[in-house]
């Protein structure tokens, strides 16, 4: 049954029995599935957490120079695994449906009857019709995961606290709804899928809920979320400069053009009209 795999995970301790790749320890899904261009050519498979990860440097090599496709899901994944910090307890099976980790029968009818007794908008990222990869983006999102400065700061000091993108401290609250960027963009996605989106995060997520009725809108502000995300991280991490908003709403439209061949047709056509006033207004006079 699906709903008792999902259940089942890995948490971290000291991270000598959990396999770095393969296991099932951040999230729903292993980090070979999520990384897969990466996997299939890196020299590391089956080991463990603890083997690769020291709390300060990533230790992965691989068969051949990578792309630049890959190097940004490199530069991806040590954002995410720097704020992993290894104890030195064991490494347990758990159930991801209790508050104690154990298995009780009650708890599985539970969600499987939806009514389920984990935060609803956490479990609802792997519903919606986006890749692997940004379920997962959006899984640690939702679970105040992400490697924002202020989370980075709980684990070692920082000498910058601020924002990439202003002069504010930065969090996950701050870089995707409150950054006057941030702002700009959501007042923007908001007049064109017609709902009032990115006051916080609840504005995106509540529809979630019903996404049946609400792909485009659940598409659209993935889409937004992940490109705001990674703009963040070629500031930080390539040296890219700030040359406006349109440059964000270009990345936005080329995600979902990426995306496009996932959908359905009718799906895919609305979507291909948001991409069209994404480009006209990026590409339009100040």
């Amino acid at each position: 049954m699906q709903a008792a795999r999902i259940g089942i995970h890995w948490k971290l301790g000291n991270g000598r029995n959990v396999r770095f790749w393969e296991g099932q320890w951040l999230g729903n899904t292993s980090l070979a599935i999520i990384y897969w261009p990466m996997y299939v050519i890196n020299e590391q498979h089956g080991k463990t957490v603890e083997e690769v990860w020291d709390g300060m440097d990533l230790k992965l090599t691989f068969r051949r120079t990578v792309s630049e496709q890959v190097m940004n899901l490199w530069w991806e994944l040590v954002s995410l695994i720097n704020g992993i910090v290894l104890s030195e307890e064991e490494d347990q099976i758990v159930w991801a449906y209790t508050s104690s980790g154990k298995y009780i029968v009650q708890s599985l009818y539970a969600v499987v009857n939806f009514r389920g007794i984990t935060p609803v908008f956490v479990n609802l990222v792997w519903k919606l019709p986006v890749p692997p990869r940004v379920q997962f983006f959006l899984w640690l999102l939702s679970s105040n995961k992400l490697l924002t400065r202020d989370n980075l700061a709980k684990r070692r000091e920082i000498s910058d606290p601020t924002c990439l993108l202003c002069s504010e401290k930065e969090s996950i609250l701050h870089l995707f709804f409150d950054c006057c960027v941030a702002s700009l963009i959501w007042e923007f996605i908001s007049e064109v899928v017609g709902v009032e989106l990115g006051q916080n995060f609840e504005s995106v997520a509540r529809f979630w809920v019903a996404n049946k009725r609400h792909k485009v809108t659940n598409i659209v502000s993935t889409a937004t979320l992940w490109s705001i995300w990674n703009f963040r991280n070629e500031i930080c991490f390539q040296g890219r400069k700030w040359m406006g908003l349109k440059d964000v709403l270009l990345k936005i439209a080329r995600m979902l053009k990426r995306w496009r061949p996932m959908m359905q047709q009718e799906l895919g056509e609305k979507i291909e009209g948001v991409i069209n006033q994404l480009e006209q207004k990026a590409l339009s006079p100040p």
